[in-house]
């Protein structure tokens, strides 16, 4: 299993959890190792690789499925979902299980979605407001819908891989980084830039995937053992990471990270119009994903 974040983060622990699961289920018919900080690659690497049939376990969040099913990446869109829920509800839902099937198709098996935090700005000035970021370098993942958020954000747009954004914050090539608390923690990013604005743009995704060709070459306990721990695991990682959020303000804080609040009105024009940057959407989409989480 290749993972985006290090070992020192919480969601690392939860993905060992995981593993442990997909064994104990399996029955002996799985082994699962895990590589942290994209030691095996970087994830659109990975995610090309395991679509081919390579035998990995990457996690990724939905913007990385955008070249296999555009619609995917509307799950991370600016202040679209509204709370953790909302990723199981429509995990579960008809919508994405038609998403799923279809990038099935084109090699790649979504085992599971969960709740990965609600998104911050990491920034080197305090901002309150949209018109605040103007002019501040923010780093984002290499994606159409990273640079959308990154767009919505206010900023200037900075693309480098998770693995170099410490580099990118501290040698100054970033200003700015957005991402949950735990992660700009536990990846010491707060050591480069002293503020975090609770913008909260993102009830943000993450998901694991393999390869549908290796799934299929699988026995019938090791794809039962895959598909219930992913199915289950959602709901049980969710309460999880809500309990974590406040404990990693804290420790931001007693770090010397200065909070500030945020008018979220002042980014809602700018999310409003994310829609328009997608046309290849399926029409209607936004109203569709509403329905599901409303």
């Amino acid at each position: 299993m290749n993972l985006v974040v290090g070992n020192q983060d919480p969601s690392f622990v939860m993905w060992q959890d995981f593993g442990r699961r997909i064994e104990e289920a399996a029955e002996g018919t799985l082994k699962v190792e895990i590589y942290p900080t994209e030691t095996l690659g970087k994830t659109n690497d990975m995610i090309e690789a395991l679509s081919r049939g390579a035998p990995i376990l990457q996690d990724s969040d939905p913007t990385h499925l955008y070249n296999y099913k555009s619609d995917f990446a509307a799950m991370m869109a600016p202040y679209l979902l509204k709370k953790p829920e909302d990723i199981g509800a429509l995990w579960n839902s008809d919508l994405v299980r038609g998403w799923e099937e279809e990038v099935q198709a084109k090699g790649i098996r979504i085992l599971t979605m969960t709740y990965f935090g609600t998104r911050h700005l990491l920034t080197s000035r305090p901002v309150a407001k949209r018109a605040d970021t103007q002019g501040l370098k923010i780093r984002n993942a290499p994606t159409k819908m990273w640079n959308e958020v990154g767009r919505v954000l206010g900023g200037n747009i900075t693309n480098t891989a998770f693995s170099e954004a410490y580099t990118a914050l501290s040698q100054g090539v970033a200003d700015a980084a957005e991402s949950p608390l735990s992660v700009i923690y536990s990846t010491r990013w707060y050591e480069t830039k002293p503020y975090v604005s609770l913008t909260g743009h993102l009830v943000a995704t993450t998901s694991i995937l393999m390869s549908q060709r290796v799934y299929e070459g699988l026995p019938e306990a090791a794809q039962k053992a895959l598909d219930t721990v992913g199915r289950d695991y959602t709901a049980i990682r969710q309460p999880e990471i809500v309990a974590l959020e406040s404990e990693y303000r804290t420790k931001l804080e007693e770090a010397g990270v200065v909070f500030n609040d945020v008018d979220q009105a002042s980014f809602f024009d700018a999310a409003a119009e994310t829609p328009n940057h997608f046309p290849e959407w399926t029409p209607g989409l936004y109203d569709s994903i509403n329905q599901i989480i409303s």
